[in-house]
């Protein structure tokens, strides 16, 4: 018999197993502190594909360079773990424009990502839902700081 009520009761034969008793004990929080830890340990993290939306601000003075909201659209590649897609959008008056889609480099351990061309080198750490990088140009100039959040 099975009785559905606010604490959960499930009755089997000479079983009964009350929910909200186990998730009040130690034990159980402790056994699922371990548990994460072990999955973050063993290098289960969240995945950068998905859509981010953000900021992408000018780190110098350069007449050609203008503060953005940026889109960008990250997918997996089909047999190359280490590497995602990205399609990075700017956002003008309200219109999205593609400013290209490229192969990056993705770093699970390090949760980073990056791409290098032209002697100019994008890279992006992962927090969670947030991520935050740099634009460098040649002689280490940060040119551009991007901060994006990652859509639910």
């Amino acid at each position: 018999m099975i009785l559905v009520s606010p604490s959960f009761t499930v009755t089997r034969p000479l079983l009964k197993y009350n929910v909200l008793e186990i998730m009040s004990s130690p034990k159980y929080w402790l056994l699922a502190l371990l548990l994460g830890a072990c999955l973050r340990i063993s290098g289960v993290t969240d995945s950068p594909v998905g859509v981010w939306r953000g900021d992408s601000l000018c780190a110098t003075d350069a007449p050609s360079c203008k503060n953005e909201k940026v889109v960008y659209y990250i997918e997996a590649v089909a047999d190359k773990p280490n590497f995602v897609s990205i399609r990075a959008d700017k956002i003008v008056d309200g219109n999205a424009i593609t400013m290209g889609t490229s192969e990056w480099e993705y770093n699970q351990a390090k949760q980073t990502l990056s791409w290098q061309a032209n002697q100019r080198l994008w890279f992006l750490t992962i927090s969670g839902k947030r991520m935050e990088g740099t634009l460098t140009l040649p002689g280490n100039v940060v040119f551009r700081r991007m901060t994006l959040k990652k859509d639910e």
